[in-house]
């Protein structure tokens, strides 16, 4: 992209070359003389001058000023600008630049003084008093850097530092790495250099490499809560400091007012009196459990335990712990929706369910299920022991990310997933244990999606069902044959044995070696970095399949 020059002249914005007051190495002194320059390197053995005296600039640059390294630099120099005759613009022959040699005859430097580098007008070294054209457009130029580190960009075949360019949005088209650009060097930083509030908006975490990025986590966000759901209309940014906080305990004393001091009693009434579209930070406290059914619509909370909270639904009502209705956008982090007598541990229908660092178990029903289109993710989360089946999707998209699914259904409901017109994307997850009516891992009518890197074993063996034969598996350790295929391992029906404790709902490897699960996972880029519990993945070579990476 070519971009405007600024200022008023050709040379407004440039900073005005001072000779003759320079110390540098090319300075050759006699004894009552005044320091004289040694000759530039195209007057004498081009590169190989530079490669004997400046290991670190190996290249001749016939633009570049003899009070600069005897115009030595880091990278070749471009065509116009270079002593071999062979690579000029014109295609002329260079005028001889040996040493000793003159290409106007004035016995001089061997550089010419009519404004012409090998044949092209008005590409000379700024000693002459003409422009440096650089051709790294858009980027940083190694040339021009070695003429001025504070004019490191190349901007319309001019030298310009960062604040001429364009400042923040110049330096993030440039590297990504290097957002932030610094005015006091003229130079493009990374965004810890920029201050603590530089990364904002849509790109809030300023990360390790030094780019700016969408928090993908809640610990991210001075907030503590991340708008993490790619359905999220604000995916990637932090929940505002302006945000509703709302503090809730079913231990303190009725009603409260929701603050930290006067904690609200009460979680369904908190989020029945939410207003639509807004964006809230539940914190719930753990200790006395949530006898209660829960429900909102229309906004997005995040509900954060502290302690682990148990939300274990109403004995006296047939309804989930917690529903989340049409355009809501539910967070729980480290939350339980356990021992709910007569229904689901949570609902969704039309909204945004993620699960992280939480679980939904021992519940009469399914741990999750869906009543209507909705966007589910369980993320180093689990749905385990709920007696009507694991989790169930009516439309929408499920994904298992680091997930379990296990001990789930009575042999007379439902399997581990059951996925009615939908989607999944299931990826280092554990369906294990499950016994439903009919295959017991996974059930499919119309579903799409993939399934890699998993562990799938039921109570019987063959436990995916026929009709799943809709779906993309890769590096799998599965009980049915028949979607094992190549890059996957066939392997027998649940053994408790292989894990370190199934009905807590904990499916980490018991004893790795002897279970089938080992070299078998592939790690693609993108893909988790490492497992349930943290343990990193192994890139170069094949894994363990399944949540647990030993």
């Amino acid at each position: 992209m070519a971009y405007p020059r600024l200022g008023g002249g050709t040379n407004a914005w440039r900073t005005p070359w001072i000779l003759g007051v320079l110390v540098c190495g090319a300075c050759k002194v006699d004894a009552g003389q005044s320091p004289q320059l040694a000759p530039h390197c195209a007057a004498n053995d081009a590169d190989v001058t530079c490669q004997q005296s400046y290991r670190d600039r190996p290249y001749c640059n016939l633009c570049v000023d003899v009070e600069r390294f005897q115009g030595c630099v880091v990278s070749p120099p471009p065509p116009a600008c270079s002593p071999d005759p062979s690579l000029t613009d014109s295609g002329m022959p260079a005028s001889d630049t040996s040493a000793g040699a003159s290409s106007s005859g004035d016995g001089s430097s061997g550089i010419p003084v009519d404004g012409t580098m090998g044949g092209t007008t008005g590409r000379t070294s700024s000693s002459t008093g003409a422009d440096f054209v650089c051709n790294e457009e858009g980027l940083l130029d190694e040339d021009c850097q070695a003429l001025d580190p504070a004019q490191p960009y190349c901007v319309d075949a001019q030298c310009v530092g960062c604040v001429e360019a364009g400042a923040d949005a110049f330096c993030l088209g440039v590297e990504p790495a290097l957002p932030a650009c610094d005015a006091s060097t003229n130079t493009c930083v990374a965004c810890d250099l920029a201050g603590p509030d530089f990364c904002q908006g849509v790109t809030p975490v300023c990360a390790p490499t030094g780019a700016c990025l969408a928090c993908d986590a809640h610990a991210e966000c001075p907030t503590g809560a991340c708008h993490i759901a790619p359905d999220d209309p604000l995916h990637g940014q932090c929940f505002a400091a302006s945000d509703p906080v709302i503090y809730v305990d079913a231990g303190a004393i009725c009603p409260g007012l929701g603050t930290l001091a006067s904690p609200s009693c009460s979680l369904a009434q908190s989020l029945a009196a939410l207003d639509v579209g807004t964006s809230v930070i539940v914190h719930v406290a753990g200790g006395t459990d949530y006898a209660e059914a829960a429900s909102f619509a229309g906004a997005t909370v995040a509900l954060l335990g502290d302690g682990v909270p148990a939300l274990v639904g109403d004995a006296m009502e047939n309804l989930p712990s917690l529903s989340v209705g049409a355009g809501a956008v539910a967070y729980l982090q480290a939350i339980r929706i356990a021992g709910n007598p007569s229904s689901h541990g949570v609902d969704c229908s039309g909204g945004v369910l993620w699960l992280e660092q939480a679980e939904s178990r021992d519940n009469a029903g399914y741990g999750v299920h869906t009543t209507g289109p909705c966007q589910v993710t369980l993320r180093r989360a689990s749905a385990h022991g709920n007696a009507g089946g694991g989790i169930r999707m009516l439309g929408g998209t499920l994904t298992l990310d680091n997930a379990a699914v296990g001990v789930n259904g009575d042999g007379g409901g439902g399997p581990g997933v059951n996925l009615q017109y939908a989607t999944v994307d299931m990826l280092y997850s554990t369906i294990a244990g499950n016994a439903g009516a009919g295959p017991d891992s996974l059930q499919c009518l119309e579903a799409v999606g993939t399934v890699r890197n998993s562990i799938l074993t039921g109570v019987t063996t063959n436990s995916i069902d026929l009709d799943c034969f809709t779906l993309d598996y890769t590096t799998n350790a599965v009980d049915t044959p028949t979607f094992a295929g190549g890059e996957g391992v066939a392997v027998g029906a649940f053994t408790d044995a292989w894990f370190a404790d199934p009905a807590a709902g904990d499916f980490r490897l018991l004893n790795p070696p002897f279970t089938p699960f080992g070299e078998v996972a592939q790690w693609q880029s993108g893909d988790p970095a490492a497992d349930a519990d943290g343990t990193t993945r192994p890139i170069a070579t094949l894994g363990y399949a399944g949540v647990d990476e030993p």
